[in-house]
């Protein structure tokens, strides 16, 4: 019993610890994937963990509230908007992590703890210069090994194509103001989710320029000597950090196709399933949406983000079989085939 709230202490390479609420079949697959997140982690930075991680997974959403104020130490205010506002959380000064099983659980392949994990390595690899973090390069590695989990075509879809609508739409945030925890904390609601797809993106371009097998490890060792990402940049690629910031645009629209479009993948937030993304639209511009099977069509208005992107998909209780997405925008219509491999709920005939 920890904080008033009962654990089972878990064999893992972690110290982890899962509320005993969690079922055994649950508790194997977040054993098998936090030992399988510490070994892709330590692998992109070269380096092990100092010590081992320590991870709380807490059973619900009201127990996660309870765990942030009673193991983090934070008030009751700080708890619920932290929250209310997560999934999983890293606590620096702690070296802990906590992640909610109820928000977590649904989606496959599960990757919020690994973002953490990539935070806690973070404070290792940079140590004694974490000042020379910048958010957006923090945060953009954390979400970019998010995308890289087997199976997580989806994510890394989402984190280029949305991307690329930033730069289409020129809604891209200056990484310039992604630089402190504060102003990066500071951008909320739909800034708030584009930020990381944004950073992912740019982090997984400056990974490409520096090259080699571990790049993210050859940025850090100069961090550590005291270079900035800037001088770490140019001295691991022999090219100007200002060219790569203003290339960002050009570079996250290259080889993809020209916007407004629509992109598919054949998985899913839930695992079965089929996901379409609709990228470079005039920012919160509204569509018609239609989907057509063999056996329905279904019509609906849908309003895009700010950001000119709006992410969607064939959820596992639809039928098997190939589905036509259709857009109207502009007086154009858009469409593209997105095929469902999966056999849907008895009776769902959509």
């Amino acid at each position: 019993m920890i904080v008033g709230i009962e654990f089972a202490v878990a064999p893992s390479p972690a110290d982890l610890r899962i509320e005993t609420a969690i079922s055994r079949d649950d508790e194997a697959t977040i054993v098998a994937t936090v030992a399988a997140d510490i070994d892709a982690v330590q692998r992109d930075f070269d380096r092990r963990f100092s010590s081992r991680p320590a991870v709380y997974v807490f059973a619900t959403n009201e127990t996660y509230g309870l765990g942030l104020q009673r193991l983090f130490g934070y008030s009751a205010a700080t708890a619920k908007f932290v929250a209310d506002n997560s999934v999983s959380f890293f606590e620096p000064s702690l070296l802990t992590i906590a992640a909610n099983w109820q928000a977590i659980g649904d989606r496959r392949p599960i990757a919020a703890i690994r973002h953490e994990l990539t935070h806690r390595l973070t404070l290792d690899a940079c140590a004694p210069r974490c000042d020379l973090v910048p958010a957006w390069l923090n945060e953009g590695e954390a979400r970019l090994q998010e995308a890289l989990v087997p199976g997580g075509d989806w994510r890394l879809l989402r984190v280029r194509y949305e991307a690329a609508s930033m730069a289409a739409t020129e809604t891209l945030i200056p990484l310039n103001t992604l630089v402190s925890q504060l102003s990066w904390n500071a951008l909320t609601d739909w800034a708030g989710y584009y930020k990381y797809q944004e950073a992912a993106r740019a982090t997984e371009l400056l990974r490409a320029d520096i090259g080699g097998e571990t790049p993210i490890a050859r940025l850090y060792d100069r961090l550590r000597r005291g270079e900035n990402v800037a001088q770490a940049y140019s001295a691991l690629t022999s090219r100007s950090f200002d060219d790569f910031v203003a290339g960002l645009g050009a570079r996250m629209r290259e080889g993809l196709p020209r916007g407004p479009a629509i992109v598919t993948v054949a998985t899913a937030p839930e695992g079965a399933g089929a996901s379409y993304l609709l990228y470079g639209f005039a920012p919160s511009s509204t569509v018609s949406v239609t989907i057509t099977s063999v056996h329905s069509t279904e019509t609906w208005p849908l309003t895009v983000s700010p950001f000119g992107a709006s992410f969607d998909g064939l959820g596992p209780e639809r039928a098997r079989g190939i589905y036509t997405i259709s857009v109207q925008y502009q007086g154009q219509v858009l469409t593209v085939k997105l095929t469902k491999s999966t056999a849907g709920a008895i009776g769902d005939l959509r």
